[in-house]
């Protein structure tokens, strides 16, 4: 149940994240190498990243669930809830790999929306390695920006993965991403949101369709950022309306509640990660320029303790 925005400044853009779920996992951010052996293909072979990358995982390990490249890509994984989103088997003359995977191997191998179009003929997301064994494939879909402040959703589709240009610079989770335009358009007149009256009508709800409803509004009335710095702020305040508390929602499954685990933001500018728990106000921030040993896999955790300032 996570919600991606994305933010426009004169220079870039930055996007951001609500990290939702309901069964406990530790989080951290990482950062990879240009080199790195990231994850091995459905074939078999090892895949090495080009560019280096910095982004958040869960138990320190190496699937990013959201990111930035050197390059200023930028990105996001959500849960997707469909059927039938993957093939079940490999096709050996093109990159196959794990949903799992698919989004640390955009942001090491793209520097650009345009690049990441441009091969997505060349990728295969199945189910089952080239022994036809199952491996862990989970349904996801996924929203990318750049410092063109070109954003785009990509979704798996009955095998393929289908690109939408997503001029409304939000994501959240199924139905699919045309759905959400279409549920969209007709509760808002996108020509006209001066007149509509939000602190009414605005949906408070938390399920997809209320969410994306209203992370659009949010973003598209919010006041105009001038730099990156203004962009992330906007971008924190924002996603803290959509941010779920500890207890609020039940998952009766798993016997846990569903709730934001972290917020984070990406700048394509400065490729600057920044992060902030549920449970401690403090933002924190890492860049490129703040890795030492920049040749070598590195781990950085978050303080979750309620932190606060000392007023001078």
């Amino acid at each position: 149940m996570c919600t991606g925005i994305k933010i426009n400044y004169d220079d870039g853009c930055v996007m951001g994240r609500t990290m939702d779920y309901e069964v406990p996992l530790n989080y951290n951010a990482i950062y990879l190498p240009r080199n790195y052996n990231f994850c091995n293909d459905l074939m078999g072979n090892p895949l090495y990243s080009k560019y280096k990358t910095l982004g958040m995982c869960f138990e320190n390990l190496d699937p990013l669930k959201d990111g930035v490249n050197e390059h200023g890509l930028i990105g996001i994984t959500n849960t997707f809830r469909v059927f039938n989103l993957y093939a079940n088997q490999v096709e050996p003359q093109k990159v196959n790999v794990s949903s799992l995977y698919y989004f640390t191997y955009a942001l090491a191998n793209y520097k650009t929306v345009e690049e990441l179009i441009e091969d997505l003929p060349n990728i295969r997301i199945a189910t089952r390695d080239h022994t036809g064994e199952n491996i862990i494939s989970p349904n996801f879909h996924f929203m990318f920006a750049d410092s063109t402040k070109r954003c785009i959703i990509i979704e798996p589709k009955k095998g393929e993965l289908i690109c939408y240009e997503n001029p409304y610079d939000v994501m959240t989770n199924s139905p699919a991403f045309e759905s959400h335009v279409r549920k969209l358009k007709k509760f808002l007149d996108l020509d006209n949101l001066e007149e509509f009256n939000s602190p009414k009508d605005l949906p408070g709800g938390y399920d997809p369709f209320s969410r994306f409803i209203k992370a659009f509004y949010l973003t598209r009335m919010n006041i105009r950022s001038n730099n990156a710095r203004e962009a992330l702020s906007h971008s924190y305040n924002i996603m803290a309306a959509m941010a779920m508390p500890n207890g609020f929602v039940r998952n009766k499954k798993y016997n846990h509640t569903t709730y934001t685990r972290y917020l984070c933001a990406y700048d394509t500018n400065s490729k600057l990660l920044t992060v902030r728990s549920d449970t401690n106000p403090m933002v924190y921030q890492l860049g490129f320029e703040d890795i030492e040993e920049d040749d070598q896999r590195q781990a950085f955790f978050v303080e979750s303790d309620f932190t606060a300032e000392e007023l001078k």
